[in-house]
């Protein structure tokens, strides 16, 4: 075939795309690359085609022989790397952007991705990087906002939020998404209790606004991103807040509005569903598993456990083996609405709400005849729609239905059904301290830490002067985190240097050893210890807590009190101290 009948047909596809006729435009491009193997713009034209409809398999083999034909086509590689990524293959997606920044540092959308993607595996210095190089590239809305994101995460909320606000109101005008992804920016290590409260009223005024900013929402999980996670460690009556942001986003999301058609079932085993982000190696699914055993076990109920997107091989056949069927659930909202509408329901379960937004959404939506809450992260949801939130008596204060939105569904025992990992203890490895000096282990997360209880640990260290104070460090991605507790710990006059310990990241045999070789286990106060809890009294080692107002600080409480351990369990700060004084240097005490 003729060059010119090449170009003639290359413009005939061209017209057709252009027209929406994409049947047309498959067969004229088709014909075209037949002729000339080399027309890199046919390729990857039709590779656009293929990727719109579907076909993801042909759309990479054409997307990438146009790359290779011309490489220097910078909308190639980028192209590329998008396909890679719907294909499943984000490693390559990941390569093949960091050569599209190469090959043209200005390609904006790039750096953006990878800032995402860096972000996403927990390495936030390196998300900044690009998160400043995208700002400097365009100082646009997005870039201004995605940039104090990062910040935020990494606790720099001094520059985070002045960027952020900048951003709410960038080119003289408002937008209320920002306004909402601004507000939901709370530092991850708050200095001190005032930051706390400037945090919380930064948050409830920017919900008013946004209330009154007539802001619509199709897909609130992928449009704000983010759920009010770290207002549960903040020690405080969180339910107005709570429900305030659920309020927000109820009325403007449509979608949360919507009613699912009814069933007719008449008689037959019951459908339980229970949904989780973290049915993977995290805490939930070991809070979780007995509950799933429990219930999968009934004849009259047909249990799934519903992770969503995919989950490692491992954690699916752990599931299997409680007796649930898995079902894996979309990770973005419409089609996960879409797929759990089609099973069915009677129940839904969610094991856990507010870590993550996407629970939270699908909590709104009309999903099953019954949703219910467990209490995997331990405060209300703040949403209405909710049927019940199931609760433990033993575990709650006085009057605690007022911290609830949800009606609250008692059980007898702690209803999440835990399993302990290891049931022998000689099986637990005992690191080597090489010290005679009292090991005193605070397990928690340092996010959970209040900064409270920083006078608490200097009181006690204090008090043991040959005392060696030991946390887990955050992710090698977060050092800047850890850094900020530090410093925390500095400003209330602790030698960090000398008395205190950071163990990296470890598994959880090796954890379980720490918590077994400790002398005293300090829980964490306002939001105590839940599996570290656990884990310590199958381990055998001592815990410590301070009983808090609700019931997320009360957990450890509420362990102990059911194995018949109240003797740490202290009223005030002080009755703290004094307790983790006498285990520590009182081995008669502790036996």
């Amino acid at each position: 075939m003729t060059p010119s009948r090449t170009g003639k047909l290359f413009k005939a596809a061209t017209d057709a795309h252009r027209r929406g006729e994409l049947t047309t435009a498959v067969e004229f491009y088709t014909d075209v690359v037949k002729a000339d193997p080399s027309h890199a713009p046919a390729h990857f034209l039709l590779g656009l085609i293929y990727r719109a409809t579907g076909r993801v398999a042909d759309a990479l083999a054409h997307v990438r022989h146009a790359t290779r034909t011309a490489p220097e086509n910078i909308s190639y590689r980028q192209g590329l790397a998008e396909v890679l990524l719907a294909n499943g293959q984000s490693e390559a997606a990941e390569r093949a952007f960091r050569m599209t920044v190469l090959c043209d540092p200005t390609v904006a959308a790039a750096w953006s991705w990878l800032g995402g993607r860096l972000e996403q595996k927990g390495d936030l210095p390196a998300a900044e990087h690009v998160a400043r190089r995208r700002r400097y590239l365009s100082d646009d809305r997005g870039a201004a906002l995605t940039h104090a994101e990062v910040l935020s995460r990494l606790g720099n909320i001094e520059t985070a939020w002045p960027l952020a606000e900048r951003a709410v109101r960038m080119g003289g005008s408002y937008d209320p998404l920002s306004d909402l992804k601004s507000a939901l920016m709370f530092p991850p290590i708050p200095t001190n209790r005032d930051q706390i409260i400037q945090a919380r009223e930064r948050f409830a005024d920017a919900l008013d606004r946004v209330a009154n900013s007539g802001l619509r929402l199709e897909d609130p999980v992928s449009q704000v991103g983010r759920a009010p996670f770290y207002l549960a460690y903040h020690g405080l009556d969180d339910r107005r807040l709570m429900e305030r942001f659920n309020d927000v986003l109820h009325a403007a999301t449509p979608g949360f509005q919507d009613r699912r058609a009814g069933t007719d079932k008449s008689g037959g085993r019951q459908r339980i569903g229970i949904f989780s982000t973290f049915f993977n190696a995290h805490t939930v699914l070991r809070y979780t598993q007995g509950l799933i055993r429990a219930m999968a076990a009934r004849e009259d109920l047909e249990l799934m456990a519903l992770p969503a997107a995919s989950i490692p091989a491992a954690a699916s056949r752990h599931l299997e083996s409680l007796g649930a069927t898995v079902v894996p659930i979309a990770a973005d909202y419409p089609r996960a609405v879409r797929q759990i509408r089609e099973l069915a329901l009677d129940v839904l379960i969610f094991a856990d709400i507010g870590m993550e937004p996407l629970s939270g959404a699908l909590a709104h939506t009309d999903l099953a005849t019954r949703q219910i809450a467990l209490s995997g992260h331990p405060v209300t949801t703040g949403i209405r729609r909710l049927d019940g939130y199931v609760i433990c008596p033993t575990f709650e204060p006085e009057g605690f239905e007022a911290h609830y939105t949800e009606p609250v569904i008692r059980a007898e025992f702690w209803p999440m059904g835990y399993v302990r990992e290891v049931s022998d203890l000689k099986s637990f490895p005992l690191p080597d301290r090489n010290s005679t000096h009292p090991v005193l282990l605070c397990a928690q997360s340092l996010f959970k830490i209040h900064p409270d209880m920083d006078a608490g640990f200097r009181d006690i260290l204090d008090r043991i002067p040959s005392a060696a104070l030991y946390f887990i460090d955050l992710p090698q991605g977060m050092k800047p985190v850890t850094e900020r507790f530090r410093a925390r710990l500095v400003s209330a006059g602790i030698d960090v240097d000398a008395r205190v310990r950071f163990l990296p990241r470890m598994p959880l045999v090796e954890f379980l050893g720490w918590l077994r070789h400790a002398d005293v286990v300090l829980d964490s106060w306002y939001f105590s210890g839940g599996d570290s809890s656990f884990s310590a009294l199958a381990a055998g080692a001592p815990v410590v807590t301070l009983e808090g107002a609700f019931y997320r600080g009360r957990q450890t409480a509420g362990l102990l009190r059911q194995a018949r351990l109240p003797e740490t369990l202290a009223e005030t700060p002080d009755r703290y101290a004094e307790i983790v004084e006498k285990m520590a240097t009182d081995r008669t005490y502790t036996d």
